[in-house]
């Protein structure tokens, strides 16, 4: 994490001057408001904090675009990609939000350490772009994953998890959990801030590359000797009990599919897995989809 935690904590936020600044009237409130909103926004011990939600005041909206360039503004709001962090850990949070903060056009417009209250945060600002920071175990942060794309938390947003895919097979999990990627925090600025931007434009981003999955050489022999379909002398019936349980039917299943008695169902599937050499269901249903059963 030497690229994030070598930065200091910025004295005030990049970008917004430290003196007085004038904006236009939000809801006709007065300049000075808006100047307490951003001061409110821009506090350094907030970023600190790990912990801010960059939100106008209930009932507020601005009476004509604001041009003064900050992500709360209505004004630059569907130029930016707006980013929220969710990192558990204050140094890294605020190292995150530092080095994007140098990019035009990505905004930093929330951050929470608290998981807890995460899905509610991600609705209220509606993010393009969700960095994930490491929870625990990778089941749980897919697991935050689904909660923060589903109907309560924010279902457009692309979902990055700060962490590495240990190989193609946890890569895949990653994709199908809803995420669109992953990196750990040790990379370069420039990598990270061209993999959020990737993840924005709708690409799936893995850094570094995750290597292949392992496959014991004992299961590639084991397949490659396998017995061809076309040679061993499966009758119909076990055709179709081996095609139905490659669908993942259990014998019940498969029993009310093909309108036969359940016992006679284990009795074709046992002859069928004697043929074909396979010694459980497992193994069967993927010889099934390996031989073209499965359909």
């Amino acid at each position: 994490m030497a690229a994030l935690t070598s930065r200091s904590a910025p004295s005030t936020a990049r970008g917004h001057r430290a003196g007085p600044r004038r904006y236009p009237h939000i809801g006709g409130a007065p300049a000075v408001a808006v100047e307490a909103l951003h001061a409110e926004i821009d506090n350094p011990l907030d970023l600190i904090a790990g912990h801010q939600l960059l939100t106008d005041p209930a009932g507020r909206r601005p009476a004509a675009p604001c041009d003064c360039g900050h992500p709360v503004c209505g004004g630059h709001r569907t130029e930016q990609t707006r980013i929220f962090l969710m990192e558990r850990h204050p140094v890294a949070s605020a190292g995150l939000r530092s080095v994007l903060a140098t990019v035009p056009g990505l905004a930093v417009v929330g951050s929470t350490g608290d998981l807890v209250g995460a899905v509610a945060a991600v609705r209220r600002v509606r993010p393009d772009v969700i960095l994930l920071g490491r929870g625990g175990s990778l089941g749980d942060d897919l697991a935050m994953v689904a909660a923060l794309r589903g109907p309560d938390g924010a279902p457009e947003a692309r979902v990055l998890l700060l962490r590495r895919a240990e190989s193609t097979t946890e890569a895949g999990r990653i994709l199908l959990a809803g995420a669109s990627g992953c990196f750990p925090l040790d990379l370069s600025e420039d990598r990270i801030i061209g993999a959020v931007q990737l993840a924005a434009a709708g690409g799936s981003v893995f850094l570094p590359a995750p290597p292949p999955a392992r496959v014991h050489p004992a299961s590639l022999a084991g397949q490659a000797a396998e017995p061809p379909l076309q040679q061993v002398g499966l009758t119909g019936r076990e055709r179709d009990v081996l095609a139905q349980l490659a669908r993942g039917l259990s014998n019940a299943e498969i029993g009310r599919e093909l309108a036969l008695a359940e016992a006679t169902v284990k009795k074709h599937l046992t002859q069928a897995m004697r043929k074909i050499g396979q010694s459980d269901r497992l193994r069967a249903a993927l010889y099934a989809h390996r031989h073209g059963l499965a359909g």
